[in-house]
């Protein structure tokens, strides 16, 4: 067992990486605390060297919290929390999983509190994936721009991405089974300035692809409000806010999704690319985590 980490920032904003540690055998609750701990505070931890099964990774992901339901996306045989996500070489030009700015899944009352990625097969080149801070981007912004959007609600839809018109895209990838319907139509509202219920700090609870309207007293007309998404897409997703991570074959990445929004870049054609996937839940949805100046 063992009850301290080695925990080394990746950038000046959010990312760490965690040494020495080894998830099948040093784990403990002290531990397990401090991962938690370092998770919610850099919203990125990545631990290299790691040798997981689908049924390993699912117990560690337990650990931080029950399964969160993942719509649309068939899981693996063996394991029905683990969903595999993997573009074969021979499709170089298949859609990429993940490959749009998002969080997980925020279109459901209660979204992932994490997700867990571990990473089997990675390109030579290619393939990283970037997390941006949606807490310091509220936090750079000066205070009459935070107090405009502190009562506002982003209205959640997986309608760009798991409607049936989308079948085709997902389609590209033979090894993955995505499940369009109907039901990504449906709405979910959650504040867009969120409180997070373990560090405290605010954060803007967006994403370019699930949030699909905004709601607020301020936004008199469509063009407001389409304007506020444009500039909100950009303003979050800004290169000041981000972090990059380069893969390789055992590293097992878990960020917060309450917190964060990341993007699976697309550009190692002819190259393969698998990694397991989990997501641990919150026991509430972000709608109560008023937001962070009341």
């Amino acid at each position: 067992m063992k009850s301290s980490l080695k925990v080394e920032p990746l950038t000046g904003v959010l990312g760490a990486q965690v040494s020495g540690v080894d998830l099948k055998s040093d784990l403990d609750k002290e531990l397990i605390a401090l991962l938690r701990e370092n998770i919610c505070e850099f919203e990125v931890l990545v631990i290299p060297n790691q040798n997981l099964t689908p049924k390993e990774q699912v117990e560690f992901s337990h650990f931080l919290g029950p399964y969160s339901p993942v719509p649309f996306v068939k899981p693996i045989d063996e394991n029905a929390e683990v969903i595999k996500v993997v573009k074969e070489k021979t499709e170089p030009e298949a859609f990429n999983f993940g490959g749009v700015w998002h969080s997980d899944f925020s279109f459901l009352p209660i979204p992932p509190a994490f997700t867990i990625l571990y990473a089997i097969d990675v390109p030579p080149t290619g393939g990283d994936t970037v997390w941006a801070s949606t807490t310091t981007a509220y936090s750079q912004l000066d205070t009459k721009t935070q107090t405009l959007l502190n009562g506002m609600i982003g209205i959640h839809s997986a309608s760009a991405s798991y409607s049936p018109d989308q079948q085709e895209l997902h389609s590209q990838l033979s090894n993955m089974t995505i499940e369009t319907s109907e039901k990504a139509e449906a709405t979910q509202e959650h504040p867009l300035v969120c409180k997070h219920p373990e560090t405290g700090k605010p954060s803007l609870f967006f994403n370019p692809t699930y949030v699909r309207g905004l709601k607020g007293p301020e936004l008199k007309t469509q063009e407001e409000e389409e304007n506020l998404m444009k500039w909100l897409n950009q303003w979050t997703t800004g290169i000041q806010f981000t972090f990059r991570h380069r893969w390789s074959p055992g590293d097992l990445v878990i960020w917060d999704n309450r917190s964060t929004q990341h993007i699976a870049l697309n550009d190692y054609k002819g190259a393969r690319r698998e990694l397991n996937r989990t997501t641990a839940s919150d026991s509430l949805a972000p709608s109560p985590y008023q937001n962070g100046t009341k």
